[in-house]
């Protein structure tokens, strides 16, 4: 391949401070590449070992840890940049138009540094742009994943409720409709003033019965309901009757003084509205711990992410802890025990609320992915502990996993750095954790062996944080 002319590379902004002559090496070290539309520039994976410039068309850049989409246009240097430790290229890379490129070898990258100092500086500006790019999008789609983790749990913990009261109402109305009809039926009744008293004291115990603590036996039941279907039959009522009026803890000693009143038609209905109060009475208060459960979600929602509190305040640290395992909720059902030890009455700390909760929500994620691979027979269990200590809170987020290996341990703070597959984590989780520490002016640091691993995060009771964490 050609080099590309030195007239073009002196009308790029990229090399308008340099000497011709520093100009003329570079074309000489370079050569220059043509790509059709589509056509692949660079697979994720492969060594790293050119320094770039686009001369015309654009390239577009896909990493695989994120959907953003990066792009660099014409006069845009790209690849690997002066002192920088890429060994490999990060993202797949595709010509978005007809595209021609000027590339050199990664190893003249110390003497170009020496004969261009003017453009060197220029590259490690943009590197350091390019970083900081990569870590702002890269902590972006960390927080999307672990809101991501979070909506899926929340998701499944309102579906609950809301399936539970959309099945309670059809059949709240199902059970009004025949109500009414029996109601209708009873209507040229003439009921004397005994008969009603005896109704309204059976209802007003299908109504105490749902506060009645404990299941009934099977046994116990099968027996009730043998004997009441059978009292019913020699009444000419429907034995079908005897399971709906023992769910309403009603027995035959209770219906004989109603029964010897009225007629078989009338002691039938006024047995049928009596079921059906029962389990009208059930449904609303079904619909009511539903609706409970929903509006208690909601709460923890807003809770855990502060939309009514100013960026900084008077921070509970043990109900953030608290509101953020409400988050795990789904997470935390699948047999893992949750160990709170909690000192009760902690003092409170100035601090960013959503932050710190950012904070319990990636440790706490962390232990749980950790547990994950434990044996079926084995207990998985987080730990959860807040103390005070001089001057400062102490809290404690644990499990019981295989551990962090020792050669691992002094890395898990560095950005990027992640023993998690490809796709499933960014390698900024504790990077953000131990910022938002620091932020904080707190601490951060790990303890860990096979069985038992623990991230002690300390905060003291008289620091402010700064006003931005980033």
């Amino acid at each position: 391949m050609p080099p590309p002319a030195l007239e073009e590379l002196l009308r790029l902004p990229l090399f308008a401070d340099e000497t011709v002559e520093a100009v003329k090496w570079i074309a000489r070290n370079m050569e220059e590449r043509r790509y059709d539309t589509g056509e692949e520039i660079l697979r994720e994976g492969d060594p790293a070992n050119l320094f770039a410039v686009v001369l015309e068309g654009e390239i577009h850049y896909k990493p695989s840890t994120h959907d953003a989409l990066l792009v660099a246009p014409v006069g845009q240097p790209t690849g690997v940049l002066p002192f920088s430790r890429m060994k490999t290229w990060a993202a797949r890379a595709w010509a978005a138009q007809p595209t021609r490129v000027a590339v050199m070898d990664s190893s003249l990258l110390r003497e170009l540094v020496y004969r261009a100092p003017t453009l060197a500086q220029k590259l490690v500006s943009e590197m350091t742009d390019r970083a900081r790019t990569f870590t702002r999008i890269e902590e972006s789609s960390n927080r999307l994943l672990a809101l991501g983790k979070l909506a899926a749990g929340l998701a499944h913990e309102l579906n609950n409720p809301a399936s539970a009261a959309v099945r309670s109402s059809a059949r709240l109305r199902q059970l009004l409709a025949e109500r009414r009809n029996h109601a209708l039926a009873l209507r040229g009744e003439v009921l004397s003033e005994p008969v009603r008293r005896i109704l309204i004291e059976l209802n007003e115990s299908v109504a105490e019965c749902l506060s009645t603590p404990g299941a009934m036996d099977a046994i116990e039941r099968a027996d009730l309901e043998a004997d009441l279907a059978d009292w019913l039959e020699s009444r000419d009522a429907p034995a079908d009757l005897a399971s709906g009026l023992v769910d309403a803890r009603i027995a035959v000693a209770q219906l004989r003084p109603l029964a010897s009143l009225v007629s078989p038609e009338v002691f039938t209905l006024a047995l049928r509205m009596l079921v059906a109060d029962h389990e009208i009475f059930c449904l609303t208060r079904e619909l009511e711990e539903a609706s409970r459960r929903v509006s208690d979600l909601v709460q923890a929602v807003k809770s855990y992410s502060y939309m009514d509190h100013s960026p900084v305040a008077e921070v509970d640290i043990e109900k953030g802890i608290d509101v953020t395992l409400r988050m795990f909720q789904h997470q935390l059902k699948h047999g893992v025990q949750v160990a709170r030890q909690f000192a009760g009455n902690l003092p409170r700390v100035l601090a960013n609320g959503s932050e710190l909760n950012q904070v319990w929500t990636n440790l706490i994620d962390n232990a749980l992915d950790a547990m994950a691979g434990s044996p079926p027979d084995r207990p998985k269990v987080l730990l959860v502990r807040t103390c005070t200590e001089p001057g400062c809170l102490l809290i404690e987020i644990g499990d019981n996993g295989p551990g962090i290996p020792p050669d691992v341990q002094s890395r898990i703070f560095e950005p990027f750095f992640t023993t998690k597959s490809v796709g499933e984590g960014t390698g900024l989780g504790l990077d953000i954790v131990q910022r938002i520490v620091r932020n904080h002016k707190g601490t951060i640091r790990v303890d860990s062996k096979p069985g038992r691993t623990v991230f002690q995060v300390r905060l003291p009771l008289s620091a402010p944080p700064l006003p931005n964490p980033r």
